[in-house]
């Protein structure tokens, strides 16, 4: 028996004596414990890149929801209105609404025309409702559109607006039949 464990005090730098079953098994089990802690640690390892990365993604997340806050916030001391086109009994109109919670000021309307001459609006009712002083939430302007059967089904607009905040507001839209 003390020929099976020369080679391994050899090995081991031993001299003399022979390595007991209880030294083998000690050597075997810090083997083991040092494969255990390497594998352990090259999983925590990837732990801490997928949480690294995790991190990174809420602290952008936090910036956009940061961002659309401030943006909400400048919307509140903005204006927004709408255009379209619709049927009053036999007469078509043209209606623009302020659909924000501000009012809206000096609201003055642009039809966007290929020829001037075939402008659907009435010189004299626009004349004398535009450019509106101003345009409180949730109310309309109206305008007389003169449409015959050859007119265009859509008509692209700019409106221009002040808002509260002393900002100019130009909002290109389009309003069909």
């Amino acid at each position: 028996m003390a020929n099976n464990f020369l080679p391994l005090n050899e090995a081991l730098g031993l001299q003399g004596g022979l390595v007991s079953s209880y030294e083998m098994l000690s050597v075997t089990l810090g083997c083991l414990a040092t494969l255990v802690s390497l594998v352990v640690w090259f999983g925590q390892r990837k732990i801490q890149k997928e949480s690294n990365d995790l991190q990174r993604a809420t602290s952008e997340l936090a910036k956009k929801q940061l961002e659309l806050l401030l943006r909400e916030e400048k919307g509140k001391n903005t204006a927004r209105l709408s255009f379209d086109i619709y049927k009053d009994g036999k007469t078509y109109r043209f209606r623009i609404t302020n659909i924000s919670d501000v009012d809206a000021k000096n609201v003055s309307l642009q039809l966007l025309l290929n020829k001037p001459e075939d402008s659907p609006l009435i010189p004299s009712d626009y004349d004398s409702k535009f450019p509106l002083p101003k345009l409180q939430p949730g109310c309309s302007a109206n305008l007389i559109a003169a449409i015959h059967l050859g007119s265009p089904t859509a008509y692209n607009a700019v409106i221009s607006w002040k808002n509260p905040d002393g900002s100019i507001s130009n909002e290109e839209t389009y309003a069909a039949l």
